[in-house]
C-alpha cells in the first residue's frame, strides 16, 4: 500500500489514502421503515460508498424535546454503517432548529433586512447568528454528540451544519442584539472615535453625519462604509460561530472539521472561515443541460473550485455534494446523458477533489427536496440508470486512489476578493461594467483552457511562488495588499493589474491622491484620469509592439484614460477620440515587473495577453497543445503526473500529447501519441515525473 511518503500531501483524515465515494444520509426520515435502512447497507458497497455524512438535519431527531437525547438510533447508524465499510462525517445539526426551540425563544430565529423575524417553522438557514440561547442549546446538543462518537471507528470527521448562510439574506440577521453587536465593533475598529468613523466614510455627504454610535443602523444605502463593515461584520460573526461549534467538538475529537460552501461564495468572507478548516468542502450544481452553454457553465464552476481550493493552496479539498441525477431547482431539469456524471466528477477531481459525493444518498417521499435527484429515488427499485453510473464511477475512484493526496500544482494566480465583490455593488457610476466576479472569471478562462494551473486567490493570500499574479476588478484596496504586490514583482513575478482595480480604499473612499493610488501610482508609473465607458455597439482598435497583443485585438466596455510617466507603452488605442493612448504599459521591478491594462479587451485579446505573460514567465500548460474546448488539469505526487482531460461537448476531440510515457490510470494501457475524447468522455493519464 503507498506510504505518506509517496504523497504530496497526507489524506484529508487520518488513515489510508482513497478518493471518497459517498454523500448525505438521513436515516433519520426512515427509522418506520427497518428494511430501508438494512437494504442501505447492502447497496452501499454496491454502489462503491465508502463515506456519508449523517446527522445535518437531524436536531429534531437528536433532541426532541429540551434535554431529551435520543442517541439509540444514531448509535446503529454508525455501527451499521461500519460494518458495511463506510466512514462517517458526523454533522452539528445546526442548519434547521427543532420547533421548541424557536416556540420557546422565538429570538434565535432570523431577523430580515425589513424588519421582520422569521417564523417558527419556515426554510432552515433561518436562525439568529449572535443568539445565546441559540448558542447554548447547540453547543450543549454538539458536546454530547463528540463525547460520544469521538472514539468510534467509523468517525472519519466534523461536517460543520450545512451551506452556512444559505441565501444572501440569511447571513446577515438584522435583530437589535446584533445590530447593537456591529455598534459595539465599529467602536472598537474605530478606537471609539466616532469623527474619526465620520471622516472615514465620509458622512458629511447629504448631511447623514453620526452624532452617536447609536444612530448607526445598517440600513444606510447612502454611505458605502456602513454597508461595508456591516457585511464585514456579519462575516465575522459567521465565523464566529462556526469556532463555537469547532469548540464543543474540540473538548472530546480531535478528528478533522470541515463545512460545505456553495453558491458564489460571497455571502460571508470565506477565507477568513477557512483559516479555522482542517479541510474545505464544497457543493458542486453546475448548469450542465446539453446545451450549447455547457462549456461555459463548466468552465465558471472550475472558477469557483479552484478560489475554494485555494484557501488551502495545493491541498486537496472535498467535493461534498453533487447530484447524479436531475438536480430540481435547475430551469430545465434534464436528465444527464451517458457520461456526462462520471465526466463533471473526474473533472471536479482533476480539480483537486479527494471526495466525490451526493445530496443524496436516498431521495425522501417528501418535503421540498424530494425531487431532487439521488443516487437511490425513495423506496423504488434501485435498478436504474443512476445507480448504475454512480457504481461504475465508485470501481473508477477505487481504481484511482494513488491520485488522493496529489497536489494541485499553480503557478498563476487570479485575485478575487469578496470585499471589492460587496463594494462594487454600492457605487452607481459603475453599474454598467462587469463586477469583480465577472471579470476574474473572464481572466481565468484562457488559462483554464489553455492547462495551465490557476489559483483563484483573495486579497489576503500569500503570493510567494506565483510566477503570474492577475488582478482583475480588485476595485478595494485592502491594507498593505498593493505593498504586497509591488513585493511579488521584486521576487520575480509578473503582475498584470486592470483599470477597474484599486478605486477605493478599505472604506470605500475614493483612493487618496487619484488612482491608483500612492503605492501603486509610482510603481506602476503611471497616473489614471478617467474611465471612459463605451457604447455597447463601439469597439476601438489596438495597435501594439512585439506580439503583446494580437491583430484585430478590441476594446470594448471600457477604456482609461491614462498618463504613462515612467513605463514603457506595449500597446495603444488607434482612431478616433482615444487615439494613441496607453492600453498596455509594463515597469520593471527586481526580477519581475508590474503591467497595467487600460482597458477590456475581447476575448481572444485578452488571452492572447495571459498567454504571452505565462509564456514569458515561464509558465507551461499541462500539455504543450490542448485543443480548443478541452479541459485539462494536472494533479502531482512526488513520483507521478496525473493528467484529467474532459470534453465537455458532443464532438470526438483528438488529443496530442508530448511524447512522456503517459498509461492510462484505469487499465495501465499505453496511451501513444495522442488520445481521442467523445462528448462529454473524461481520461485520467499518469507518467513518471
Amino acid at each position: 500500500m503507498p506510504t505518506s511518503s509517496d504523497r504530496a500531501h497526507p489524506p484529508v483524515v487520518p488513515g489510508p489514502y482513497r478518493l471518497w465515494h459517498g454523500g448525505d444520509y438521513n436515516p433519520e426520515q426512515w427509522l418506520h421503515r427497518p428494511e430501508i435502512l438494512a437494504e442501505d447497507m447492502r447497496l452501499m458497497p454496491l454502489a462503491g460508498i465508502n463515506q456519508a455524512s449523517i446527522g445535518i438535519f437531524a436536531w429534531a431527531a437528536l433532541e426532541p424535546a429540551p434535554g431529551d437525547y435520543r442517541f439509540d438510533w444514531l448509535d446503529a447508524t454508525f455501527d451499521r454503517l461500519h460494518a458495511a465499510g463506510v466512514g462517517v462525517l458526523l454533522a452539528t445539526p445546526t442548519a434547521a432548529r427543532p420547533r421548541w426551540l424557536a416556540e420557546a425563544h422565538p429570538e434565535v430565529m432570523c431577523t430580515r433586512r425589513n424588519g421582520q423575524r422569521d417564523a417558527n417553522g419556515g426554510g432552515r438557514h433561518n436562525f439568529c447568528w449572535s443568539s445565546p440561547v441559540f448558542r447554548e442549546r447547540s453547543a450543549a446538543l454538539i458536546e454530547r454528540m463528540a463525547e460520544r462518537y469521538a472514539g468510534h471507528p467509523a468517525l472519519l470527521g466534523w461536517h460543520l451544519s450545512n451551506e452556512y448562510c444559505g441565501s444572501e439574506d440569511a447571513s446577515r440577521c438584522y435583530c437589535a442584539g446584533c445590530v447593537a453587536g456591529f455598534r459595539a465593533w465599529l467602536k472598537q475598529r474605530y478606537h471609539d472615535d466616532l469623527d474619526a468613523l465620520n471622516r472615514a466614510w465620509w458622512t458629511g455627504f447629504w448631511s447623514h453625519s453620526y452624532q452617536s454610535w447609536d444612530q448607526i443602523r445598517p440600513d444606510d444605502h447612502v454611505i458605502d462604509g456602513v454597508m461595508l463593515n456591516w457585511h464585514r461584520w456579519c462575516s465575522e460573526l459567521v465565523v464566529d460561530f462556526a469556532r463555537h461549534e469547532i469548540a464543543a467538538i474540540r473538548r472530546h475529537s480531535v478528528k478533522p472539521v470541515t463545512t460545505n460552501w456553495h453558491g458564489e461564495i460571497d455571502g460571508h468572507d470565506h477565507g477568513a472561515l477557512a483559516r479555522d478548516l482542517d479541510v474545505v468542502s464544497y457543493d458542486s450544481y453546475p448548469d450542465i443541460d446539453g446545451s450549447a452553454g455547457d462549456r461555459d457553465s463548466l468552465a465558471a464552476h472550475a472558477f469557483i473550485v479552484d478560489a475554494v481550493r485555494a484557501h488551502h493552496r495545493g491541498r486537496p479539498w472535498l467535493l461534498m455534494e453533487s447530484c447524479p441525477g436531475q438536480p430540481q431547482y435547475k430551469r430545465v431539469p434534464r436528465i444527464k446523458r451517458p457520461s456526462v456524471h462520471r465526466a463533471l466528477s473526474l473533472a471536479m477531481v482533476g480539480h483537486g477533489a479527494d471526495a466525490i459525493c451526493y445530496f443524496q444518498w436516498r431521495a425522501g417521499r417528501g418535503g421540498m427536496e424530494k425531487m431532487h435527484g439521488a443516487v437511490v429515488m425513495q423506496d423504488a427499485p434501485h435498478d436504474t440508470h443512476i445507480f448504475r453510473q454512480v457504481a461504475a464511477l465508485g470501481r473508477d475512484l477505487t481504481a484511482l486512489s494513488t491520485v488522493a493526496g496529489s497536489a494541485i500544482p499553480a503557478e498563476v494566480a487570479v485575485v478575487w476578493d469578496v470585499e471589492s465583490q460587496w463594494s462594487r455593488g454600492w457605487n452607481s457610476g459603475l453599474n454598467h461594467l462587469p463586477n469583480p466576479w465577472a471579470l476574474a472569471k473572464a481572466a481565468h478562462r484562457p488559462l483554464l483552457e489553455t492547462g495551465i494551473g490557476v489559483d483563484v486567490v483573495d486579497a489576503t493570500a500569500a503570493l510567494d511562488g506565483y510566477r503570474v499574479i492577475i488582478v482583475a476588478g480588485v476595485f478595494l484596496l485592502r491594507p498593505g495588499f498593493a505593498e504586497r504586490l509591488v513585493a511579488a514583482a521584486e521576487a520575480g513575478a509578473i503582475v498584470l493589474i486592470d483599470a477597474l482595480s484599486a478605486w477605493v480604499d478599505e472604506d470605500v473612499g475614493c483612493i487618496a491622491g487619484g488612482r491608483p493610488g500612492p503605492v501603486l501610482r509610482p510603481a506602476l508609473g503611471l497616473r489614471c484620469e478617467e474611465l471612459d465607458q463605451l457604447r455597447e455597439d463601439e469597439r476601438i482598435a489596438v495597435t501594439a509592439v512585439d506580439g503583446w497583443l494580437p491583430a484585430g485585438a478590441q476594446v470594448v466596455g471600457h477604456l482609461d484614460v491614462v498618463h504613462a510617466d515612467d513605463c514603457t507603452v506595449l500597446a495603444r488605442a488607434s482612431g478616433d477620440f482615444h487615439d494613441g493612448r496607453p492600453l498596455l504599459t509594463r515597469r520593471a521591478h527586481g526580477r519581475g515587473a508590474l503591467l497595467y491594462l487600460a482597458a477590456r479587451l475581447d476575448g481572444d485579446g485578452l488571452g492572447h495577453l495571459l498567454r504571452k505573460l505565462c509564456a514569458g514567465a515561464g509558465v507551461a500548460p499541462c500539455l504543450p497543445a490542448v485543443p480548443r474546448g478541452v479541459f485539462a488539469r494536472e494533479r502531482r505526487q512526488p513520483e507521478r503526473r496525473f493528467l484529467f482531460l474532459v470534453n465537455p461537448g458532443d464532438g470526438v476531440i483528438e488529443i496530442p500529447l508530448d511524447g512522456k510515457d503517459w498509461k492510462d490510470a484505469l487499465s495501465g494501457a499505453s496511451a501513444g501519441a495522442s488520445v481521442s475524447l467523445g462528448g462529454w468522455d473524461a481520461r485520467v493519464l499518469v507518467a513518471p515525473v
